[in-house]
């Protein structure tokens, strides 16, 4: 027992592990830049979800990361033994409290490195919610949480471009609003250890406006509209590259929006395909003329959503480990005797 705690509290451990992590990075990063295509989703990605599903499955180019988890396991234990190793020193032979000052930046990597792995265990990452302002979407993974876009505010200049960007949301629990708050372009809301990222911002259509006769009507996808004499019409699917086969059925060519159609349905069943890409372009149904008028336009964000459980131990540990250096730099050794002739 004392031989296996005598090989982890070894320094020679420590710095063997530091040059073979090192190697193993630099392998990896090669290994990256060749397999951009497995590599890439890694930074939307949980570390563990992802190596035990995609890291798995490609096998070959990602066991630089299994090793590299290995090498970090067997450092931290290696400075878990050694921080402990000398601590009971320090206290056994009563040395001075300056002794203490290398076992506080070990203890405060260990915490952040608990931190790191917490997150990769128990947190998630869901990038590009696409929301409509009014719209209320759910969170990922939190049963009866939701999230409301109400407004955006953008201040811009000639000279700068965008200035600043305020994305105004709400929370929503089981459909009570919990919190008002702003998103900002770098302030994201963290709301119990969730984080919510304004990625993209824009305007994009939710519905279409028409004409039937000399009435009008603004109606969103999906909805359905009367006329006055009581003809009933729905907005049905859209078919973004809208043709017809052999039997007169459509169907899409491709998924990109390069001759987009909109079904509109009759209460009798009856479909019509009313073109979206021209305005003042019409479809005869049951004997009416529906004609495109003009698009409902609506602001929209994409948000990118968080969650990382450890971070407030990669917090806490990161300012241990910075108080730790701090008490080394200054009131250790010679830099002491500097900073007590500074202060007389």
């Amino acid at each position: 027992m004392k031989s296996i705690w005598r090989f982890f509290a070894s320094t020679q451990l420590t710095i063997l592990l530091a040059g073979l992590i090192i190697l193993d990075a630099a392998w990896g990063s090669i290994i990256s830049m060749r397999n951009p295509q497995v590599f890439q989703a890694l930074d939307q990605a949980i570390l563990f979800p992802w190596l035990l599903s995609v890291g798995k499955a490609h096998f070959s180019i990602s066991l630089w990361i299994f090793i590299l988890v290995l090498f970090t396991t067997i450092f931290a234990v290696n400075t878990t033994v050694c921080t402990l190793d000398k601590l009971y020193s320090v206290f056994k032979d009563k040395r001075p409290w300056q002794s203490l000052f290398p076992q506080i930046v070990h203890i405060g990597f260990l915490i952040a490195l608990l931190g790191h792995l917490v997150g990769s265990i128990y947190g998630f990452r869901s990038p590009g919610n696409f929301v409509f302002q009014g719209q209320t979407i759910p969170v990922f993974s939190q049963e009866g949480l939701s999230l409301r876009f109400d407004d955006i505010e953008m201040k811009t200049s000639r000279r700068a471009g965008l200035e600043d960007l305020k994305t105004k949301v709400a929370l929503l629990e089981h459909g009570k609003e919990i919190l008002k708050d702003d998103i900002q372009i770098n302030g994201p809301l963290i709301y119990k250890g969730i984080a919510f990222y304004h990625a993209d911002q824009g305007e994009a259509p939710t519905g279409l406006i028409l004409k039937v006769g000399e009435e009008g009507f603004r109606i969103k996808f999906g909805g359905v509209f009367k006329t006055k004499n009581g003809a009933i019409f729905k907005l049905g699917t859209i078919i973004p590259d809208f043709a017809l086969d052999e039997t007169g059925n459509p169907y899409s060519r491709s998924e990109e929006y390069r001759n987009p159609h909109q079904a509109i349905i009759s209460a009798s069943g009856k479909m019509g395909w009313l073109q979206l890409s021209t305005i003042g372009s019409s479809v005869n149904l049951e004997g009416r003329t529906i004609e495109l008028s003009g698009y409902i336009n609506a602001p929209y964000v994409v948000l990118n959503i968080n969650k990382d459980p450890g971070i407030w131990f990669i917090i806490i540990g990161s300012a241990v480990l910075v108080i730790g250096m701090l008490l080394l730099l200054f009131l250790r050794g010679e830099r002491a005797e500097l900073v007590r002739q500074i202060e007389n």
